[in-house]
């Protein structure tokens, strides 16, 4: 399997360390305003991030994780900037953040989301023209529209710049896109971090696909909403490898994470 461009994901760099290897740059952390489920996850991302943004109401959700037993920790996540329309923030919340430092800043366009004008406000944190990865924590559940969106909103940030990624840690799964290319995804299996489950979903149009490392690999393969789709495969392999001529989304199931994991935060 060849193609002139290779993009290559390591499906555990994030999840494994609490500080990413010298030679990769940190990546940004955005929260939506969406529930966050798993908080050993989260403090993971969390730690590994150079900027974290809230995302208006994502605020609101950072914020109220922290109750009971971890309300006296609630210090030690301070995001750097909340950024938004502003219209979900709650009074309370924004008080909290600006006190510790937090930087509040408000967008009124209403023809862009608080996704949008997330990835603006990152935009302006970066040089122009460097590689930026971006770790999302959303949801995939819940309203059919939002997550649709979400998905939608994914596509076009990544279309409008080539060195844009965007991973999605939803509940259970990390998706992100596969460009038209040679994809080749890594830690399948040696990381320990996800389960067999995969699928490849054109959900931005059709594609034609070759697969290799999956239990139910295809050559030059039609793929389409409506007809039909890899979903529910299996990995067999450590190394994933995806040739597509459109973009496909790429999710993969990932196991709980290990309880050896120190969810303290990284300043």
């Amino acid at each position: 399997m060849s193609a002139t461009e290779e993009h290559v994901f390591d499906l555990s760099l994030y999840l494994a360390h609490r500080t990413v290897p010298s030679d990769v740059t940190s990546p940004d952390l955005l929260i939506l305003n969406q529930p966050i489920s798993d908080f050993a996850v989260f403090a993971r991302l969390w730690s590994v991030s150079r900027y974290r943004l809230c995302a208006d109401g994502g605020a609101n959700r950072l914020y109220d994780m922290f109750s009971g037993e971890l309300e006296a920790r609630r210090t030690d996540y301070i995001p750097d900037s909340i950024h938004g329309d502003l219209d979900s923030l709650r009074d309370d919340v924004r008080s909290y953040y600006v006190d510790r430092g937090a930087e509040v800043s408000q967008d009124p366009d209403q023809y862009s989301t608080d996704f949008g004008k997330a990835m603006q406000k990152f935009s302006a944190n970066h040089s122009a023209g460097s590689s930026r990865e971006v770790l999302v924590l959303g949801t995939l559940a819940g309203r059919v529209d939002q997550g649709l969106g979400l998905l939608h909103e994914m596509t076009r940030e990544e279309t409008k710049d080539a060195r844009l990624r965007l991973w999605l840690y939803s509940e259970t799964n990390v998706s992100f896109i596969l460009r038209s290319a040679h994809n080749i995804i890594k830690g399948a299996l040696s990381s320990r971090q996800f389960t067999e489950n995969v699928g490849i979903l054109p959900v931005y149009g059709p594609a034609t696909i070759s697969t290799s490392g999956l239990e139910w690999d295809v050559q030059s393969w039609k793929t389409q909403m409506g007809r039909q789709v890899s979903t529910s495969n299996h990995v067999k392999a450590d190394e994933i490898h995806v040739l597509t001529n459109a973009p496909v989304l790429f999710t993969i199931e990932r196991t709980r994470l290990r309880t050896d994991v120190d969810a303290t935060p990284a300043q």
